[in-house]
């Protein structure tokens, strides 16, 4: 019997067994990784860990099998079709891998200051209030409010699980608006895949633990994620004009540079009226809560969404402008408490002199301590460097495939910005490579995948179209392992000062049970060589403050000063030589006067600080063995807690009662003759301001003009606000 089929009808092909044969493989080498990578770690403690960091008790069988995540995640994007769960499985599975090395191998969450954050949250549940006498970054108190808030209102009580395993949610986190981002660009799906894929590898800075920087960073993150998708216009151009060559046709350098190119992007996704409506309102709302958690994010926030207007990727012109209404008025009202003494020295400590921030924030780091923790640091600049170049190396290729990718490179120079502001404590450099990532991964990812559409791959092909496929995948892969390798080293490269111990808690709580509430003077051994006095460590390399954070103050006693100061002050400075460096003691009868002076002091060691010393001052490795053994054979002190990692000690005759500290002062604002007139022109100003982006997004940009009653409205309210601001620094700096 035969039987006959349409022509409509499409024939259907037996399907290939093999067909799925290498994504099984590719998931059989994932697993292979990931047992490579945990298994062995079984048993391993960072305690013993070098000036190299964690990399210096890693295991070999685990770096192995960092490296077979690393190439099973290239060889899949080596595919002829994308395998997007196994994609998005290796992403996920590398956020966990690097992002959870340490917290596997040690008991409490790492960095120092992850226990200030505490202290702060535990300061503002307890009291309902803020200190912002305490510390500047209660001037600033919205994250470690929020988390109080919901911490008490689901009942939690013990937080330490969450300051251990949030770097890992945070990173986790970042993902969701990355991929909003990754699906504005235009570029084929390896380029998008690998971007991903570079973001937490490339992110070896260390800013994702429980902080309000992280937490700004992902509002960050959100807010360029809803500006890019729903907020660019329909039309997007690129411009034409300049010089041109010889004729009517423009010359080959101008066409390069400035010529018609077909956009980097999507086409805008459309939602209806309402839904914009609703972005909008989120958008200022994100401003909002940026700017009260953190000092850097609005500026970012603010300069990003300024530049994409500029180039024509933003449609919400009036956007930058409420947010810097908002940024002023947080620094003028809020954070008075932070500037009223000295505006100049706290708001723009190091601003002005981008090429001195710049340095001290990179070579500035490298000191004359452990050799090994130099190599770390300059490992760090030569990552930032070579992505650096990548980016440069893949704006190129897309360049002369004719496509102009402002997006991107809007995202990668604008936070470079930020060196015009402050030092930021030295470490502006940190945070401006991480807010320059989401731009760096697409443009590094273009430098290997730089077609918008994906290379056809065929099984039996020419040796130039094989090449064409393979060599990105060879260059990436040889990239991809050498990235992830000193991610390993350079994120975890200062672990030997980093890791929290028990021990080190405890020994703070012994300080607080033998105070019985009085007030507690923390004297600690600083081997540091102070040049600037202003700029010296006030406090110890540990978790202090984590609780009862307003019952501490912090007095540093120092090693030998001179000849060490003088030599480091010449021009060029000369360092201590490693001989003279570990030749350096701390004097008991110093530290014994100290705490004369200040009754109620308590004498603090700690491994960590122990630690911090020796790698960066060069001190000798068996210092604060050595200055124990003196202070117990010296008859001045009593012991009041020693363990392995920390001990303390008190003067067994003491003088006088410890002197109060100063009350807490909670939210300060400061009024001047026209404070109550900016705290009614604020709101106005800002309802304006953002009622004029919500008609703005009704028109199309030939009717702008119909904006200007709001303008009109705004602008006289707008210098009115910038006016108060100013009467307010200049009547009210330096009042008490």
């Amino acid at each position: 019997m035969t039987t006959t089929r349409s022509a409509a009808e499409p024939e259907v092909l037996p399907s290939d067994p093999l067909e799925k044969l290498p994504v099984v493989l590719l998931s059989l080498c994932v697993g292979l990784g990931a047992v490579l990578y945990w298994v062995p770690l079984r048993g391993v403690t960072p305690r013993d860990a070098t000036g190299l960091g964690l990399i210096s008790v890693l295991p070999l069988p685990t770096l192995i099998g960092a490296a077979v995540l690393t190439l099973t995640f290239v060889a899949t994007l080596a595919q002829r079709r994308s395998s997007r769960l196994l994609l998005g499985a290796q992403v996920v599975l590398v956020v966990v891998a690097l992002h959870t090395l340490a917290q596997i191998m040690e008991p409490m969450a790492r960095f120092p200051t992850v226990w200030q954050h505490a202290g702060f949250i535990e300061f503002i549940t307890r009291t309902g209030s803020i200190g912002t006498n305490l510390d500047a970054r209660f001037s600033w108190p919205a994250f470690f409010a929020f988390v109080g808030f919901v911490a008490k209102a689901v009942g939690v009580t013990d937080l330490d699980p969450v300051f251990k395993w949030s770097p890992v949610i945070i990173q986790l986190l970042y993902l969701l608006p990355l991929a909003m981002i990754v699906r504005v660009m235009k570029a084929n799906w390896r380029a998008k895949w690998f971007a991903v894929w570079l973001f937490p590898v490339a992110n070896w800075v260390g800013q994702d633990y429980l902080a309000p920087q992280a937490f700004g960073y992902l509002v960050y993150l959100f807010f360029l994620a809803i500006l890019l998708t729903w907020f660019r216009p329909a039309v997007l151009r690129t411009r034409i004009g300049g010089r041109r060559g010889k004729g009517d046709e423009p010359g080959k350098l101008y066409s390069f540079f400035f010529g018609p190119k077909t956009t980097g992007e999507e086409p805008v996704r459309e939602v209806g009226l309402w839904e914009r409506r609703f972005l909008v309102v989120l958008l200022v709302v994100l401003l909002l809560v940026g700017t009260a958690a953190h000092q850097l994010t609005p500026y970012l926030l603010i300069a990003s969404s300024a530049a994409l207007a500029l180039v024509g990727r933003n449609e919400l012109r009036g956007l930058p402008i409420i947010g810097g209404v908002i940024y002023l008025a947080w620094i003028s009202f809020m954070a008075y408490g932070y500037w009223r003494y000295d505006p100049g020295g706290t708001l723009f400590a190091g601003g002005g002199n981008p090429l001195q921030t710049l340095l001290e924030s990179t070579s500035g780091r490298i000191g004359f301590g452990d050799p090994d923790l130099g190599k770390i640091q300059r490992l760090r600049i030569v990552i930032v460097l070579v992505v650096m170049a990548l980016t440069v190396i893949g704006l190129l290729r897309r360049r002369f495939r004719g496509i102009d990718d402002r997006v991107a490179l809007i995202l990668l120079i604008v936070p470079i910005s930020s060196f015009g502001l402050q030092s930021y404590g030295g470490e502006i450099a940190l945070r401006t490579y991480l807010f320059m990532l989401p731009g760096a991964v697409f443009l590094a990812a273009y430098a290997f995948y730089p077609d918008p559409k994906p290379v056809p791959v065929v099984r039996s092909a020419p040796r130039r179209q094989r090449l064409r496929r393979w060599g990105p995948t060879l260059m990436a892969s040889t990239f991809a392992v050498l990235l992830m390798g000193g991610f390993l080293v350079v994120r975890y490269g200062n672990e030997a000062f980093e890791q929290v111990r028990p021990g080190e808690l405890r020994a703070l709580d012994a300080m607080l049970d033998d105070a019985k509430g009085k007030p507690i003077t923390l004297v600690w051994v600083s081997g540091e060589v102070v040049t600037e006095p202003a700029a010296a460590s006030a406090t110890p390399q540990g978790p202090w403050g984590y609780r009862n954070f307003e019952s501490f103050s912090y007095t540093a006693t120092h090693f030998a000063q001179e000849p060490y100061r003088t030599g480091l002050l010449q021009t060029p400075p000369v360092a201590p030589t490693k001989q003279e460096a570990r030749d350096r003691r701390p004097n008991v009868a110093e530290i014994i006067s100290a705490m004369q002076e200040e009754p109620g002091s308590y004498l603090y060691s700690s491994r960590m600080n122990d630690t911090y010393q020796v790698l960066n001052f060069g001190l000798a490795p068996d210092w604060n063995q050595r200055l124990v053994g003196e202070v117990k054979a010296s008859g001045k002190f009593k012991e009041v807690y020693a363990g392995p990692d920390a001990s303390v000690y008190k003067l067994v005759e003491q003088v006088g009662e410890p002197a109060e500290r100063p009350t807490p002062t909670g939210l300060i604002v400061g009024i001047s003759n026209w404070t109550p007139a900016g705290l009614i022109y604020l709101p106005v100003l800002i309802g304006v301001l953002t009622a004029r982006e919500l008609r703005r997004i009704r028109l199309s940009p030939d009717q702008w003009t119909r904006l200007r009653p709001y303008t009109v409205v705004a602008f006289p309210l707008f210098v009115g606000f910038v006016a108060i601001v100013v009467e307010r620094f200049l009547t009210l700096k330096g009042t008490q």
